[in-house]
């Protein structure tokens, strides 16, 4: 794959050794950080991504269990296949977000997530 070095992944909870196997990225952590800077204002972000099985913010029945890391920016997840995108209630500090499902919604709508210039938002496929 002529991209495998620019992606980001992490373990479902469906993925067994045997995914690790065929593909040219890791993808069986149980989390993965990201830090990027906003190439306009040289803000930097810290991005804490996860399955959502693991971790969790604890809504839409969501595990509840925050990642023991000193500081970050947001936490993305999937796991629940609903769309999230707000301010932590219990770490206003950080923006949740789930970018949903494009196979599976549990909301409705089949939806992806694009994270562009420090800012989240969704995608709604089909419309």
């Amino acid at each position: 794959n002529s991209i495998s070095d620019k992606v980001i992944a992490v373990r479902g909870n469906c993925e067994a050794e045997v995914d690790q196997m065929v593909l040219d990225f890791p993808c069986m952590a149980d989390y993965n950080i990201l830090f990027d800077k906003d190439p306009k204002t040289g803000k930097q972000f810290t991005i804490f991504f996860t399955h959502g099985h693991v971790f969790g913010p604890g809504i839409h029945n969501s595990v509840d269990k925050w990642p023991q890391t000193p500081s970050m920016d947001a936490f993305v997840y999937g796991h629940t296949h609903r769309k999230v995108n707000m301010q932590s209630a219990d770490h206003p500090e950080v923006t949740v977000f789930n970018p949903g499902s494009v196979g599976i919604p549990k909301d409705g709508t089949h939806s992806c997530g694009i994270y562009e210039d420090g800012e989240f938002r969704h995608v709604i496929l089909g419309e």
